[in-house]
């Protein structure tokens, strides 16, 4: 490992942000408001000092100063939001997930596309690396549990993703960039307007990576090899907004990858995953003064593919892993303005999640594991928002009933595994309460209080699929059953002097059934085989706070730091495993930012720095803490070309982020940008 503090990189970081402050330069664009809006924790218009929740919002303006080659790098300095990207880009499931629920798992964190949610209900998770970070308009984190509005997968809180849509007749974008371990990336936008209200774009990348190998130097053997990447995206919209009443919009996604795992025997490729994507979504809309509907409607298919071939002493083997993973809904909400400072919003959601799949073994005893399952959600929500005592104090309650059913279950195999489990028809079913107040007695100061109850079901993967996951060998358990939460909040958020803003929130989650792996006495090729069980009870708790200071129009300051503590209070089948912490999720973490703006230059430095994590639920293997520095330097010619360099982990500080992967570390990307 390097040492993080060599300070002849510091002291030319410092330099050269010290350096741009000496001339004029043109303002930050999106600086610190305290009237900024937000949709998704109430599904209607707010601001954000209306909402009795804590919401971060990351608008243009940071998300263009920030230095990024995929989503997940936007979203790591957010307080309370844990980024598990063990390898860079070359990741295969990146995991993102909010306060301490466990690093290994992004089912209890709800991720939306303009609405609608792209968490597959196979296995929870969300493909990260298919979202075309240049085509995002805004960004917005919801923290605690969202289930009242959402449902399943909003346990820990819901992250919203909006894309651009075209405001101007005709807007291009392209760029190249160009970077270590022969990087290279292409993009593409095309936004087009006409006065009538009609619009479509096209936005689209591809990018390719030589790689790097993942493993420590001293324990590389004969078949490590880089891991590559190849992949690609293209999203389409078109849309009317021309009229009150209807307003529609169409979009199709598309994405094609190739990623490879760092080993190599026979396959031409080694081993590599794919996870081949298709979205389509249709929404139709209208509004007034008084009134508002939504209705939402989705299909996506993933096909899951992957090469595994191994050897153990003399013995070559290798699998097949080909799963299709579809989810569709139809999602509809209503919003009635009752007076000025009444609002009553409800709606309804009809979805379904499928997989059908299976492990193929390609060599003796040529075993075939295969497993398939449905389960389908139907849902029920109300919510009363009500402004008093001339809007200095915000309320709102709400309502949601969820009915989940698990049923089609099928699982075979001829040889490896010895048990198939029995794979019974379910229903789960419950009601997810929340109820808040903000207040805003003083200009300056601002604080809310909330309870919220969250709710979540097992996934397919671990009720039906008795195989490989990121685990390692695992078995199904379709006996599981839904976990639930229960989280107490409080926060503030102060205004002492235009251009600052402090925040802070202290919440305590206890839970009941929480979904888990453990590890079993059982083990397949030397590794201890796992099993998702029913945790009796946890308690997650933590605090975050974040400070923005707009210093001046050419100078701006983040910092966040994060608490989260989460452990197994009572486990009735491991009472050994009480008292324990989280996998994968660390107690401390902290972050710090400057974006900077001259007549020269735009440069913005981060830094994050992740505390230490336990791997394994035992608690008896950790993983090290570490510090990483970022950095973005851009310089516009004539309005429309753009030159930019992203520097990744600056002190080259190669670090684990998990017990098995070595993270690249320093990355140096440019680029060359044309807008108009």
């Amino acid at each position: 490992m390097k040492n993080v503090f060599e300070d002849k990189y510091i002291f030319f970081v410092f330099l050269l942000m010290l350096s741009g402050s000496l001339f004029a330069n043109p303002s930050i664009k999106d600086t610190i408001r305290i009237d900024e809006v937000t949709i998704t924790a109430t599904k209607t218009i707010r601001k954000l000092k209306e909402v009795p929740a804590r919401i971060t919002v990351l608008n243009a303006g940071k998300i263009e100063t920030t230095p990024s080659m995929q989503i997940d790098d936007l979203l790591r300095t957010v307080p309370g939001l844990n980024v598990s990207r063990s390898t860079g880009i070359y990741s295969q499931r990146p995991m993102l997930t909010l306060r301490g629920l466990s690093g290994d798992e992004q089912g209890r964190t709800l991720v939306l596309i303009n609405g609608v949610p792209i968490n597959t209900s196979d296995e929870g998770g969300v493909n990260w690396n298919r979202i075309n970070h240049n085509d995002i308009e805004r960004i917005e984190v919801f923290k605690g549990p969202g289930s009242s509005l959402y449902g399943n997968n909003a346990m820990g809180g819901v992250i919203n993703i909006i894309t651009r849509t075209p405001l101007q007749p005709k807007e291009i974008y392209g760029a190249v960039t160009y970077g270590t371990f022969n990087t290279l990336r292409q993009d593409l936008s095309i936004r087009v307007r006409n006065e009538k209200g009609y619009y479509s774009s096209v936005s689209q990348y591809f990018l390719k990576s030589d790689g790097y190998i993942n493993v420590p130097e001293e324990d590389r053997g004969p078949y490590d090899i880089a891991r590559f990447l190849e992949e690609m995206s293209v999203s389409a919209r078109t849309g009317f907004d021309g009229t009150q009443w209807l307003k529609w919009e169409l979009q199709y996604d598309v994405f094609r990858d190739k990623r490879g795992e760092g080993d190599k025997i026979i396959s031409p490729m080694g081993n590599y995953r794919s996870f081949n994507t298709n979205l389509f979504r249709g929404k139709i809309g209208g509004a007034n003064d008084v009134f508002s509907y939504d209705i939402n409607s989705f299909y996506q298919l993933e096909n899951y593919y992957d090469i595994n071939e191994r050897m153990r002493g003399d013995n070559y083997s290798r699998y097949d892993v080909n799963s299709y993973r579809t989810d569709m809904g139809l999602l509809a909400g209503a919003s009635y303005k009752l007076t000025e400072n009444h609002n009553i919003s409800a709606g309804f959601e009809l979805k379904q999640g499928g997989i059908e799949g299976g492990d193929y073994y390609q060599t003796a005893p040529f075993d075939t594991i295969y497993n398939a399952g449905i389960i389908q959600t139907t849902a029920f929500y109300i919510q009363d928002e009500l402004n008093i005592l001339a809007n200095r104090i915000s309320l709102v309650a709400g309502l949601r009933y969820d009915r989940v059913a698990f049923g089609n279950g099928d699982f075979y195999t001829t040889a490896t595994w010895n048990t198939a489990p029995e794979l019974n028809d379910n229903v789960w079913s419950e009601l997810s309460p929340r109820v808040g107040a903000r207040f805003n007695f003083i200009e300056q100061v601002s604080a809310y209080l909330s309870y919220s109850h969250g709710f979540r079901a097992p996934i397919l993967d671990d009720l039906t699929r008795t195989g490989w996951m990121w685990v390692g060998p695992k078995y199904a358990n379709p006996n599981l059953g839904p976990e639930s939460m229960d989280n107490y909040e409080l926060g503030v958020d102060v205004f002492p002097f235009k251009g600052l803003k402090i925040t802070a929130s202290a919440y305590y989650t206890p839970g009941k059934d929480f979904l888990y792996y453990v590890s079993t006495s059982d083990s397949l090729f030397g590794r201890a085989i796992h099993i998702r069980e029913n945790v009796t009870d946890v308690t997650t708790s933590g605090m975050e706070t974040e400070l923005e200071y707009q210093l001046s129009r050419k100078l701006r300051i983040n910092a966040g730091y994060t608490y989260a503590s989460s452990k197994i209070d009572a486990f009735e089948k491991r009472p050994e495993l009480e008292g324990k912490s989280f996998k994968y999720a660390p107690r401390h973490t902290a972050s710090a930012s400057v974006f900077h703006r001259n007549r020269f230059f735009d440069i913005g430095l981060t830094s994050l720095y992740k505390g230490k994590q336990f791997s394994n639920d035992t608690n008896t293997a950790t993983i090290d803490p570490y510090i990483t520095f970022d950095m973005h330097i851009s310089k516009k010619f004539f309005d429309i070309i753009d030159l930019s360099v992203d520097i990744h982990d600056i002190l080259d500080n190669q670090h684990m982020e998990t017990s098995d992967y070595l993270s690249p570390g320093r990355l140096i990307n440019t680029r060359i940008a044309i807008k108009f």
